[in-house]
């Protein structure tokens, strides 16, 4: 058990094994495998806020009037009952599927910074938010804007499932588009479980994996596996630019069984019984773990006066649960750069297209 406050150390070097994982587990056990139809769909994702929360919720955010929205602190929105909420939702993140939406949060209530401050103090029930780029930007806008770095985030273009960079995420709705903009989730668990089913020797070559960049001339000097599987509980980091990046980096190409590996992972993926989908809605918040939960986007159309908006936390979490390595060392990599000012999460139309080709051929 991880206690709270309190950091394991992680000597994960061992091989590992293709553990089984081959039926959907109940929320609790190891795995935390889930389907999209299973248990609801995204409303088995929710937790609503009752009329008491909500006091609460008030109640913090006029006391914390006038302040800045990254200095709020769990004590800030530490009423027993948000704290025992938010006690679940670690729960839910850590044990269960991985992924919380909470809905029942009026937006006009609070306004954008009363709204963010909101944001902000509950995220920091869970983990520490970071920087997100050399902007030293601890709330993400996520929105479309000119971005010469070609971030996702910020473009309204289709966002594949992947991972992110940091254990625990959370997007704030404050604008939805005028179409478009569907979340996807899919539980790595249930992914292992099928591919472990039907290609177990492409599954090797993902509890292999490949470097991965340290910055745009230098690569680990340890492979990062895609999949981590420790104790039962297993994990997924699934961010192909990293790869192709390092590939390049190295001065060789992708091996050619992991590239089968990476586009068989994909190919299950997709499946509609495994992809859980749902349009977030102005107030909603959604936490999830970030490598036990893909995540994906569709491209969305704006409209004059109603530009899509959300927020976006990046945590270290207060309790982290045992990953192989490289699954937190890059994201603590990346906090070293972006509070230095500077990111290797650079892309280009090559680099992208790499990435693209890696995974479609």
């Amino acid at each position: 058990m991880i206690m709270p406050g309190k950091r394991k150390k992680r000597p994960w070097l061992r091989p590992q094994r293709a553990e089984p994982v081959t039926r959907i587990y109940p929320l609790g056990a190891p795995s935390g495998a889930w389907t999209a139809t299973e248990g609801g769909g995204a409303e088995g994702l929710t937790r609503r806020l009752n009329a008491a929360q909500v006091d609460a919720l008030d109640a913090a955010v006029g006391a914390t009037e006038g302040r800045v929205a990254t200095d709020m602190t769990a004590a800030d929105f530490g009423a027993p009952i948000l704290s025992a909420f938010m006690d679940a939702v670690r729960w839910d993140l850590m044990a269960g599927r991985g992924a919380v939406l909470i809905s029942g949060i009026d937006l006009d209530r609070y306004g954008l910074e009363g709204f963010k401050r909101l944001h902000f103090g509950l995220g920091a029930h869970l983990g520490t938010a970071i920087e997100q780029s050399g902007r030293h930007d601890r709330i993400g806008y996520v929105h479309k804007e000119p971005s010469p770095e070609l971030r996702g985030y910020l473009s309204d273009t289709e966002l594949g499932p992947h991972t992110d960079y940091h254990e625990l995420l959370s997007l704030a709705s404050v604008v939805a588009a005028r179409e478009g903009g569907v979340s996807g989730f899919v539980s790595s668990a249930a992914v292992y479980a099928a591919i472990h089913a039907e290609r177990l020797d492409l599954l090797e070559a993902l509890l292999e994996g490949y470097y991965y960049p340290t910055s745009l001339e230098s690569v680990t000097d340890y492979k990062v596996p895609s999949f981590s599987v420790i104790d039962g509980r297993v994990a997924l980091y699934n961010y192909v630019i990293f790869i192709s990046q390092a590939a390049e980096i190295r001065g060789e190409k992708v091996p050619a069984r992991l590239v089968e590996a990476l586009r068989y992972l994909f190919k299950v993926v997709a499946r509609p019984e495994l992809m859980l989908r749902f349009t977030m809605q102005p107030g909603e918040i959604v936490f999830w773990h970030n490598f036990r939960v893909m995540h994906s986007r569709t491209g969305f159309r704006n409209e004059p006066g109603r530009e899509r908006l959300l927020l976006r936390l990046w945590l270290n979490a207060h309790e982290s649960l045992p990953m192989a390595k490289g699954f937190l060392e890059i994201g603590q990599l990346l906090d070293r750069q972006h509070r230095e000012g500077w990111s290797m999460l650079v892309n280009t139309p090559e680099s992208l297209r790499a990435a693209y080709e890696l995974i479609a051929g």
